[in-house]
């Protein structure tokens, strides 16, 4: 959403409440993210809390402005829509203050580049006093989608666990640049979407390597806070969908239905592969909470509009990722996986192993860890649904792959199908394979 579609949206909240008829456009906002305006009246004050969902006029920066002494230091310590200050030294502030508001709140606000300063300086150990650039120019942001680019190959064959750190430290540079660097305001917007994407990847990265949901969800509202800033539709919606996929995961299946409607925002603008991920993002909330007929909606309008997208797609920025059928896939039937394992409908458990095996065969030798998650769970459907044979040549394909990445999710899968596979009935001509099977699972789980 630009900054006139927020100026819209206020005007319709107070055309609809008061039947006020306002006219703010995006100079208005424009003024209020510099600072020009810190107060605006009270129905509009309103009217941004309820656009933006947050409670309090603080969560945005309102204050009043008076003729003090203390509000001229004030003025001059705080902002009411700041840019993103992260870097530098260490704060001391406890992580987990930002969430005391609410994630959909705060990410609402990210949305429209609107976090209070304070929630975007990141936790955690590594910094960098690095110098940054005098001025940054075109090559600058170019180097950075390229270092970005060899940290998105390192994730899909190795996994977060090695290369998070890295990309913290990067992106902690990245941000100071932006704070601290000289550069025009077209480069200055191209800057900070591609560092709201390696905040996505580092985000990311740290979810698979399972760092604390905190920890993770503050390089999740970092990322939209900066795509936020840029006015870059694309990237936010992205890691958006990456905010839903991660709270599905933890199993907060509500929050991760808020956040994927926050990124239907963008809808109009979204190309189809991007229409393609809110399904795939949809699918797997639905498939969580077990509401079959939902997911099974969304799974359709993932392959609806994969089908009709354009086939140049895979070199469009922040979705071509997703232009692999592979990965449309494998993405689909992990969405459906849930349902195919607690139902006792054996055609709905073929269909999603069908998709799996399609999705692993299509995968390039580089998709590591897609592999490995894939073939995983095909063995855990096998071995509910099929012959355990089966299931146990899957799992040695499955396996084979793990060791090859430091993956928490791969890990947590592989307890999953230690599970299944203990509960499985044996026979004394496979007991033996069984038990070697099982064992072999140690490493790699002890490695994620």
């Amino acid at each position: 959403m630009s900054r006139q579609e927020l100026a819209e949206a206020v005007n319709a909240y107070l055309w609809d409440t008061y039947k006020a008829r306002e006219r703010l456009d995006e100079k208005d906002i424009g003024k209020l993210e510099r600072g020009e305006n810190r107060w605006p009246r009270e129905c509009r004050r309103e009217a941004f809390r309820a656009v933006l969902r947050v409670d309090e006029d603080r969560q945005l920066g309102f204050y009043v402005v008076r003729g003090t002494s203390g509000a001229r230091s004030a003025r001059s310590e705080a902002r009411p829509i700041p840019a993103v200050a992260v870097g530098g030294a260490s704060s001391t502030r406890s992580p987990n203050r930002a969430f005391d508001v609410g994630l959909v709140r705060l990410t609402g606000a990210a949305w429209f580049g609107m976090l209070p300063e304070d929630l975007v300086e990141l936790p955690g150990p590594w910094t960098t006093d690095m110098d940054t650039p005098t001025k940054i120019e075109a090559a600058h942001v170019e180097a950075l989608r390229r270092s970005i680019a060899l940290f998105e190959h390192w994730d899909h064959q190795y996994g977060g666990g090695l290369a998070r750190a890295a990309m913290s430290g990067q992106l902690q540079w990245a941000c100071r640049a932006a704070r601290t660097s000289v550069m025009t305001e077209t480069t200055r917007q191209a800057w900070q979407s591609v560092a709201a994407r390696l905040g996505d990847l580092a985000g990311w990265a740290c979810f698979d390597a399972g760092e604390r949901p905190e920890l993770v969800q503050h390089y999740f509202l970092t990322a939209i806070q900066l795509a936020g800033e840029a006015n870059d539709v694309q990237q936010r919606t992205h890691t958006a969908t990456s905010m839903n996929r991660h709270l599905t995961y933890l199993g907060r299946t509500s929050e991760a239905l808020d956040i994927v409607g926050l990124a239907r925002l963008g809808w109009r603008e979204l190309p189809h592969l991007g229409r393609a991920v809110i399904g795939i993002a949809e699918a797997r909330t639905h498939g969580k909470i077990g509401d079959r007929q939902a997911c099974e909606q969304a799974v359709q309008l993932c392959d609806h509009h994969f089908a009709n997208s354009s086939p140049d797609g895979v070199v469009d920025p922040t979705w071509g990722y997703y232009a692999d059928a592979a990965q449309i896939l494998g993405d689909a039937g992990h969405a459906l996986f849930d349902l195919a394992m607690t139902s006792g409908d054996e055609d709905q458990a073929e269909a999603t192993i069908n998709r799996l095996e399609a999705a692993y065969v299509s995968h390039s030798p580089e998709s590591v860890r897609s592999k490995a998650l894939t073939m995983i769970r095909i063995a855990c459907l096998k071995a509910r649904h099929r012959d355990l044979g089966e299931a146990l040549d899957a799992a040695d394909l499955g396996i084979a792959d793990a060791r090859e990445v430091h993956s928490r999710r791969i890990a947590d899968d592989l307890r999953l199908l230690d599970r299944v596979l203990a509960s499985v009935p044996t026979t004394r001509g496979n007991r033996d394979r069984l038990a070697k099977v099982r064992a072999s699972i140690v490493t790699p789980v002890s490695r994620g």
